[in-house]
């Protein structure tokens, strides 16, 4: 017979209401983890809340600079939180720049006020933080910055109004490499339209069938010289341009459209590149005239180009005409938008080089025609932006800096003769003039066009408006290039190989070129204006000013 055994025995080896014990321990556990769901849920919900109202707060601040505490605490109270809120509010500015830390893109300042930083408090409610933390409510904070984004649209070095059809069409002939013939009114429904450089994206990511492309990208797709003419002319026509997207077209016919067109070396968006869509009120307008060269250029690869003008100037029975487009500063690309979304635009540095040949005053020189090398070396002409005023929000008005093309004008010959080579000085000398039996002719003239100097340009919403174009000339502009050229020039007249004075050959040669000098300033106004650049001056307008609504940024 075995012993009964002991209650504490038989308690241990009994298994039955284990499972009871467990699922009780586990049942606190659960709701433990429900009690810890339910409060961060509500934290998380209170947080998300505070956000909101900070975003709209900084939104109101940013909106109104001068009451912007004001306008703050009008924002927290129309959204009724359930409990106490305080506030911090800082101006200043923000600096859209992906290479600065997100932390230290806010500057407070107390001039500069484009952006707001606004920091809220208040207490999430906690269901069962009494039981583990002793409290029913926690802190929390959240932060929202807002600016202000004013952008104003800009152009440099359109003056087409006595434009020349021959000339212009030579020029693009040669940059296009095949023969463009447009008209006079083509050129100048060129030159009076702008293209909106987001609209013109817009269009050639449609015809490339790029989705959810950004600007950048877009600009960065491989495609050719007709694709992007095709986009220039699609985003005019829908502009209202339609005689210069008929223009466009007729050029588009007639180039060669094959050819690569590399526009991200041409255009830099800037922080706008990052978008995909532009912004209601948001554009970048620059000249189509200006559009089509620039992409020409840099479609033809060397960017020089060959002209034979022939007798078509009075008095003048040869001319040929050599440039050399050479570089932006820095390898720029003609078009950038800085951080601040400010475009920046930049003419190219370029060397003309013009040879006439004029037919004498008198018999002295017998049959020999007058020799005329002329020389013209300009660096790039730049315009930026320096200021938006927005005081008036309905219309604003903007200041530039801007900066003429700068150089000189020389009649010499060249060593070397090769003027494509931007990196290579070139050395001035004497030019032969006249070169007949038993007299020989050399001379040199130079003219220099001052010095590099920003200036000021400042343009009324009334002027913005009228589309009004602005001439900033250099300290030491020269009227009548040609003529100063000639009325300085150093002769020497060698006759029977003795150096003597100019006398009677020099007087002749005056003579001779002095009646043709104004022709010849015109030839070159006609070519560089072509360009973009002017002979110490830029000539430059704005298109527009947007005084941006705010928005967040952070």
């Amino acid at each position: 017979m075995r012993p009964f055994p002991s209650p504490l025995a038989a308690l241990r080896r009994d298994a039955g209401g284990g499972v009871t014990i467990l699922a009780a321990a586990s049942m606190m556990a659960c709701l433990g983890c429900l009690a810890l769901a339910v409060d961060l849920g509500s934290i998380y919900f209170e947080s998300r809340r505070l956000q909101g109202v900070a975003d709209a707060a900084a939104i109101a601040a940013v909106a109104d600079v001068v009451h912007a505490d004001a306008a703050v605490r009008a924002t927290v109270q129309a959204n009724r939180l359930p409990e106490p809120v305080t506030q911090k509010v800082e101006l200043g500015s923000w600096r859209a720049d992906p290479a600065v830390p997100l932390a230290q893109r806010f500057t407070p300042s107390p001039s500069d006020r484009s952006a707001a930083r606004v920091t809220l408090g208040t207490d999430a409610r906690l269901y069962f933080g009494i039981v583990s933390l002793g409290r029913r409510h926690t802190p929390i904070q959240r932060k929202a910055i807002a600016a202000r984004s004013n952008l104003a649209s800009f152009s440099i070095g359109s003056r087409l109004a006595g434009l020349q059809g021959g000339i212009a069409n030579a020029l693009l002939s040669a940059l296009a490499g095949s023969q463009v013939n447009l008209s006079v009114m083509d050129y100048n429904a060129l030159a009076q339209a702008d293209v909106d450089l987001l609209a013109f994206s817009d269009a050639l990511r449609a015809s490339l069938d790029l989705t959810a492309a950004s600007y950048d990208q877009t600009l960065s797709a491989d495609l050719t010289t007709g694709q992007a003419l095709e986009a220039i002319a699609h985003a005019l026509q829908d502009q209202g341009s339609t005689d210069a997207a008929a223009a466009v077209r007729k050029l588009l016919s007639t180039v060669a459209a094959a050819k690569p067109a590399a526009l991200d070396k041409l255009i830099d968006l800037g922080p706008i590149g990052a978008q995909d869509h532009a912004v209601p009120g948001q554009y970048v307008k620059v000249n189509t005239f200006d559009m089509t060269r620039a992409l020409l250029e840099l479609a033809n690869g060397n960017r020089q180009v060959a002209l034979d003008l022939g007798a078509s100037i009075p008095g003048i029975t040869k001319t040929t005409v050599k440039l050399a487009i050479g570089d932006r500063p820095a390898d720029s690309p003609w078009l950038a938008v800085t951080a601040k979304g400010e475009p920046v635009i930049r003419t190219a540095q370029t060397r003309v080089y013009i040879e006439v040949e004029v037919l004498p005053a008198g018999s002295l020189l017998g049959i020999a025609n007058v020799r005329l090398p002329l020389f013209i070396e300009l660096a790039a002409a730049e315009a930026k932006l320096s200021a938006i005023d927005c005081s008036n929000r309905r219309a604003g008005g903007a200041t530039l800096l801007v900066r003429p093309s700068i150089g000189h004008a020389a009649i010499a010959n060249l060593y070397p003769a090769d003027i494509s080579n931007h990196k290579q000085p070139l050395v001035e000398g004497p030019a032969p003039l006249v070169s007949v039996p038993l007299v020989t002719v050399t001379g040199q003239a130079r003219v220099d066009l001052t010095a590099p100097v920003w200036k000021t340009v400042s343009f009324s919403p009334a002027e913005i408006s009228a589309r009004t174009v602005k001439s900033v000339s250099s300290d030491s502009l020269v009227q009548g290039l040609v003529l100063s050229l000639i009325s300085g020039l150093n002769l020497n007249v060698n006759i029977i190989g003795l150096g003597i004075g100019t006398g009677p050959v020099g007087q002749l040669i005056g003579n001779t070129l002095a009646p043709v000098a104004p022709a010849l300033d015109g030839l070159l106004n006609a070519l560089t204006d072509l360009l973009g650049l002017h002979l110490g001056q830029a000539d430059v307008r704005v298109n527009g000013v947007r005084c941006g609504a705010p928005a967040l940024v952070a």
